[in-house]
């Protein structure tokens, strides 16, 4: 670790920024939630994209079984080399791009989404280290898409952060939230991931296409990018060494992805949010306890 660089001091808060704004969303969302009646076993999919995710596929997978059932697990499995992807519990869909191109992966991703909500109630759609779920208080991820009944929602985005001072480096062995206590809201992973209609997204799936939101304060996208330093830092490298398709890098497109160098990397993983230039800077939280196990 650099030593130019510092590890962020963690604030004691528990909600989401932004209490006022949230509070009456939550109280309009429970208020329509007791007018209709729950549903039950909803027809509901899943799907990624993934290239040579080693680390990251095996949680995703292991976190979303407990919810939808394999051959309901679409997995876009972009020429994979590193045997990540040999392995059973999910449908394997080849595809193949020679570069890293955000358009096509949007273009690919809306294909199957589109074709699958024909078929399933419900549809949701995340990369390969993001985790939905609604708070504990609220229940379960299946319990959530039982109840679902609108044409799309937005999660609120979290990132877990590494303190290496604090933390032992990640043990798969081990539940996440049992090793990590801390994160830090981030807008930019407000993400309309779950859809009961056919979605289009920009490049990244951050935002819809037509810019339409509709947040639910307690769904959250727990982004995992960051939650432990050096497999981050490798996952970087891999990422760099790839070919880059011109436009994503014209426009910046995931740029974090090529910071490895050792004082750049670790000044863009304590300091940068990645979208500061929305005005989203880190600020480190304890997670509240009743997090602790869930994946």
């Amino acid at each position: 670790m650099p030593s130019q660089v510092r590890i962020p001091k963690v604030q004691e808060r528990t909600e989401p920024p932004l209490g006022i704004f949230w509070d009456p969303i939550r109280t309009d969302r429970a208020h329509r939630r007791r007018l209709r009646k729950l549903g039950a076993d909803k027809r509901r999919a899943i799907i990624t994209i993934a290239h040579n995710e080693p680390v990251f596929l095996p949680i995703w997978l292991g976190y979303y079984s407990r919810f939808f059932a394999p051959d309901d697990i679409y997995v876009l499995d972009n020429d994979t080399t590193d045997g990540s992807t040999d392995r059973d519990g999910f449908v394997r869909i080849p595809v193949h791009h020679d570069s890293v191109d955000h358009v096509w992966m949007v273009e690919t991703v809306e294909r199957l989404q589109h074709e699958l909500v024909d078929r399933y109630d419900v549809v949701l759609v995340t990369d390969v280290d993001e985790i939905v779920t609604p708070t504990p208080e609220w229940g379960t991820l299946g319990d959530y898409v039982d109840e679902f009944a609108e044409w799309f929602v937005n999660c609120v985005g979290y990132e877990i952060l590494h303190l290496v001072d604090r933390e032992a480096p990640y043990d798969p062995s081990r539940p996440i939230l049992d090793q990590r206590g801390y994160w830090f809201a981030n807008a930019g992973y407000d993400k309309p991931a779950l859809a009961s209609t056919a979605m289009s997204w920009k490049p990244g799936f951050h935002k819809k296409a037509d810019g339409e939101f509709n947040y639910d304060p307690d769904l959250r996208l727990i982004h995992l990018h960051r939650m432990d330093f050096d497999v981050c830092r490798q996952r970087h490298r891999l990422r760099k060494a790839r070919a880059w398709n011109e436009r994503d890098l014209a426009e910046g497109w995931a740029r974090h992805n090529r910071a490895v160098e050792d004082e750049e990397f670790a000044r863009w993983f304590y300091e940068d949010s990645s979208v500061e230039e929305s005005g989203i800077k880190i600020i480190v939280e304890r997670i509240p306890e009743s997090w602790r196990g869930l994946f």
